[in-house]
């Protein structure tokens, strides 16, 4: 079977009673101010496609038996219909919970789960996953300049490696808003001063947590390689492929004591 259309609904932004029509569809007369003649649910519209269900750890545990029923056998029922209507398609769903845990808490209905887990691609947060920042940033530079209609800017350096510092909790959907607001509010080169401030100071605080956890890491290594060595820091400098005038300033910055063994030449 070809699947065409693509239909798409956040699962976390509705309230039950209206995630319910908007997945189910209503008949004419089902509640009041239904739509005069009723409305497609999005399953139905997705009928010979694919429906995308995002964030479906927080749907309603009454919805889920529902969206059970119809992925058993098949069919839907418009709200206010007895009548069933047949339905194919392909479902792909996302969240940002645990559902193995949410099944154990029974938070999710362990039969869905197993109904809708053929198959499942973990994401790693974007922290975990910063290479991915700079194309990223140039397609949401891109996209929402054409968005806004605007000119596509270019970016500093500098900020390029704020962005690749900072943790971004918010992930993909921070990076988005943050750098959708620096279009807006910079020029046509975004340079550091356009990053939120938030951002900024995190960012600064990170990166000197990281040159710090280096500066140990380096430090403890060619402590060892002396040791190893008993002191002979031509040999030292030879295993840790730098120059020995680069050793000798390394051993100056951390105060590396060489008198470990003997003394190298």
């Amino acid at each position: 079977m070809l699947f065409r259309s693509f239909v798409s609904i956040n699962c976390g932004s509705l309230s039950k009673d209206l995630l319910s029509s908007e997945l189910f569809g209503y008949a004419d007369g089902a509640f009041t101010g239904a739509r005069r003649g009723g409305m497609k649910g999005k399953i139905e519209a997705a009928d010979g496609g694919t429906l995308f269900l995002d964030e479906i750890g927080e749907m309603p545990l009454e919805l889920q038996s529902y969206l059970l029923r119809v992925l058993e056998e098949g069919e839907i029922y418009r709200l206010g219909e007895t009548e069933p209507r047949k339905v194919n398609f392909r479902l792909v769903a996302a969240t940002h919970r645990d559902l193995r845990e949410d099944v154990a808490n029974q938070r999710f209905r362990s039969d869905l789960f197993y109904r809708i887990a053929v198959t499942s691609v973990t994401i790693p947060p974007l922290r975990e996953r910063k290479q991915d920042i700079p194309r990223l940033v140039e397609h949401l530079l891109i996209s929402r300049a054409h968005r806004h209609g605007v000119q596509v800017p270019h970016m500093d350096d500098d900020l390029l490696g704020h962005l690749m510092a900072y943790a971004w909790p918010g992930n993909v959907r921070e990076l988005r808003n943050v750098v959708e607001g620096m279009l807006l509010m910079g020029g046509t080169v975004l340079r550091l001063s356009d990053l939120p401030s938030y951002v900024r100071k995190t960012a600064v605080q990170q990166s000197e947590s990281l040159i710090g956890s280096l500066k140990e890491t380096e430090c403890q290594v060619i402590s060892k390689t002396i040791e190893r060595c008993r002191g002979n820091l031509t040999q030292v400098a030879k295993e840790l492929g730098i120059a020995k005038s680069t050793l000798y300033l390394r051993i100056k910055r951390y105060g590396i004591n060489r008198e470990a063994g003997e003394v190298g030449n």
